[in-house]
């Protein structure tokens, strides 16, 4: 499977772009969050943000 659930195609990235968009996201995340202080972050955005990077690690884990 190489589309994630949002609709998006990944069939072209490779493992290890896979892994690298995986911790983009993650330090997306922690500089919204600290910019944003408490409340600024809708948490919808923060968990759809956080099931994108499970689901492109553990592609990246099945393609390796």
């Amino acid at each position: 499977m190489s589309t994630h659930h949002t609709g998006r195609d990944y069939s072209d990235y490779s493992a290890d772009q896979l892994r690298e968009a995986a911790q983009r996201i993650s330090t997306d995340l922690a500089r919204g969050m600290e910019m944003a202080g408490s409340g600024g972050i809708r948490p919808e955005a923060v968990e759809a943000d956080q099931d994108l990077q499970k689901w492109m690690r553990t592609e990246a884990a099945r393609r390796s």
